[in-house]
């Protein structure tokens, strides 16, 4: 009777354990490792803007002109660290990517990286839109850009400039170190005013 009893609990439980369904937990998504940092020297006084402090983030843009029909479009990718406190922000753009709109959306992820990789050194241009531009704007929200044909000396370099993707997508990760004048120009008669960016260094990213 005893032995009976054993076999039948023995079943039984092997019978249950058999009927759990085991939980298929999906393995994370990859996410790529993004950081954003400015610092740096503007008319003698240092500026600093941290990720997550007082409201700075990174924040990528670009703009395309799109010329269907076998034209060639191109795009300009600028990134800004900027605040959701503050007006004080520091943006860069970089251009121009060219490709053919009438084969695809934007251009492939080949031609994404052998841009970057190969604009270490740009040269600076107004809009970015052949080099390199940059725009400040103050704690009143005024904008001051580079530009190219500035007779005051100016360098740009980009260094560790590395892609990575997520199933967000893709990422010219890189570093610039840069100084140069930006101005602002208001008034009538209009009126024309410059301030020193020196040895500003700013971790960011593009986005295809």
């Amino acid at each position: 009777m005893r032995l009976t009893i054993l076999l039948t609990t023995i079943v039984s439980s092997i019978i249950l354990t058999s009927c759990i369904k085991h939980e298929i937990i999906p393995a994370p998504e990859r996410k790529a490792t993004l950081k954003a940092y400015f610092n740096g020297t503007i008319n003698s006084t240092n500026l600093e803007f941290t990720e997550n402090v007082n409201g700075y983030y990174g924040k990528t843009s670009k703009f395309q002109s799109i010329f269907p029909g076998g034209q060639t479009s191109s795009a300009v990718y600028f990134f800004e660290m900027k605040s959701t406190q503050t007006n004080s922000s520091i943006q860069v753009g970089l251009g121009s990517i060219f490709w053919d709109a009438g084969v695809s959306a934007g251009p492939s992820l080949s031609t994404f990286n052998t841009f970057f990789n190969n604009k270490t050194l740009p040269s600076y241009s107004d809009n970015g839109t052949n080099g390199f531009t940059v725009i400040y704007k103050d704690v009143y929200g005024n904008a001051w850009t580079s530009k190219q044909n500035s007779v005051n000396s100016q360098n740009v370099l980009f260094s560790n400039v590395n892609q990575e993707s997520d199933p967000n997508g893709d990422y010219s990760k890189f570093n610039c170190s840069f100084s140069c004048y930006v101005y602002r120009s208001y008034g009538n008669p209009s009126v024309t005013d410059s301030l020193y960016i020196q040895n500003a260094q700013l971790k960011g990213w593009f986005s295809r």
